[in-house]
């Protein structure tokens, strides 16, 4: 069945001849909060109705629901609920058009047990008050520099809600998809081999988002807030054997002036070492089964591929996944060989941006050719089909997301990387087992992400 690419508020022949420019008019983004979210989506539903018009009536835990706060599980506002349809290996061809490439390669991988449950369409959630001034602000103001390679003018939140181009969409996933000043948690990341294998280790997280501090006002940019996108410190916990390994790193943003900074301890040699390229496809997470870019969908500089915005389509992406992080399933209930329990998932059928990036002539990289699916509402990466340098698909990506209500944000929880020819994939991010990150906590204090503390913090 061929496969359709729907247009939305802004068509291809309007982002090709404005896509050297950056920051949009005060007329243009006048229409934030208007026929578009304030967010920078379409506000109306499609023509079928199957996706619903956003109305942001949903702010934090909806009444009813018992919520502990920031660290404890998120309930389900959709619980009962049951799914409109399912989609099988015997009935695909009937919604390949709104199927992503890796998603029908898992189909035809697993035929037996591969399936998507469809349950009814959600754009109830709203958004935080800073995040949509936020928004609102960039729209007249942050510009694209060094050729795509940083943002300039910027304060936080969603730098291009009215997007021209593929750099600014991608932008957007690690601007707009992190309104969470805080990540301090527990994770699991767990191997799962096609002869049913698994290798798992896990890690204590403690990373600041710099620009997601509430506490800055808007109009506070870069100039003052610095060069630093974010700051993480990991402490791995899981095996044994790896226990006190502990890695930092400060992820910039810009990447011209300043290259990432990573730095590791290793108990055995007692010894602080900084990490030479951590960063591309550099293999990493048990298995080796994901690229150090991988991570969120895309992470990194952008410098060996072009980068070209598509448009939009209506896809079925894993959405309000909140089933998935049950504490009272174990992780035999959730993973299973090929691919994650069916009936622990949830898909939606969402309008997504579609950014396509070509590895450069010269460049190097195992992917020769990435197509990101990014969730209009959220900003977040929610499926990825990476190809290799023939161009056979290689790797697939799905991204759980829910509506976080200690942030009144969207945030993206477990994440599942496919090696299509291998039959393995990765289940990252998995927090059955331990607890929801804290996501709104305290900011630690710059010092807490240096070398020296590391070697503190790994002496302990």
């Amino acid at each position: 069945m061929k496969r359709t690419v729907v247009f939305g508020a802004i068509t291809l022949a309007g982002l090709m001849a404005v896509s050297a420019q950056a920051k949009v008019s005060e007329e243009e983004a006048a229409r934030l909060g208007a026929d578009l979210t304030p967010m920078g989506a379409e506000r109306a539903g499609n023509a079928e109705g199957s996706i619903p018009a956003w109305t942001g009536s949903m702010k934090g835990a909806p009444q009813g629901l018992n919520y502990g706060g920031d660290g404890a599980a998120l309930p389900d506002p959709y619980a009962e609920e049951k799914p409109l349809f399912s989609i099988t290996a015997e009935n695909v061809d009937q919604y390949a058009d709104k199927l992503s490439a890796g998603q029908l390669a898992l189909f035809k991988l697993r035929p037996d047990t591969f399936r998507m449950d469809i349950y009814p369409t959600h754009r109830d959630a709203a958004y935080a008050r800073i995040e949509i001034d936020r928004a609102k602000w960039n729209a007249t103001r942050t510009e694209l520099a060094n050729k795509g390679e940083s943002i300039q003018n910027w304060t936080g939140g969603t730098a291009f809600p009215i997007p021209r181009d593929g750099f600014e969409a991608m932008w957007n996933t690690r601007t707009g998809g992190i309104p969470n000043p805080t990540q301090y948690g527990e994770y699991r990341e767990i191997a799962v081999f096609a002869n049913g294998s698994r290798n798992m280790i896990g890690n204590s997280i403690q990373t600041n988002f710099l620009f997601a501090d509430r506490r800055n006002p808007v109009g506070k940019t870069e100039t003052e807030i610095g060069n630093t996108l974010f700051m993480t410190m990991a402490n791995r916990t899981v095996p044994a054997a790896e226990k006190g390994n502990m890695n930092l790193v400060h992820d910039p943003i810009d990447y011209t002036s300043e290259a990432r900074k990573a730095w590791t301890y290793v108990p055995g040699t007692r010894r602080v070492r900084q990490a030479p390229n951590l960063g591309f496809d550099t293999p990493t997470g048990p298995g080796g089964l994901v690229t150090v870019d991988d991570t969120n969908g895309f992470n990194g500089a952008f410098e060996r591929y072009d980068w070209k915005l598509l448009g939009k389509r209506e896809l079925y992406i894993p959405y309000n996944s909140y089933a998935f992080d049950d504490t009272s399933l174990a992780f035999d209930d959730l993973l299973q060989t090929g691919h994650p329990n069916a009936d622990h998932m949830r898909y939606e059928l969402h309008r997504v941006w579609v950014v396509e990036a070509t590895l450069k002539p010269g460049e190097r990289h195992l992917y020769g050719k990435r197509v990101f699916y990014i969730d209009e509402d959220s900003w977040l990466i929610s499926a990825i089909d990476s190809y290799d340098n023939r161009g056979e698909i290689y790797r697939t990506g799905l991204l759980n997301i829910v509506y976080h209500y200690a942030i009144d944000g969207y945030l993206a929880r477990t994440q599942f990387f496919f090696d299509l020819p291998a039959g393995h994939y990765l289940a990252s991010r998995l927090v059955n087992t331990t607890s929801q990150p804290i996501v709104d906590g305290e900011m630690k204090k710059t010092e807490y992400f240096t070398p020296s503390n590391l070697r503190r913090q790994a002496r302990r």
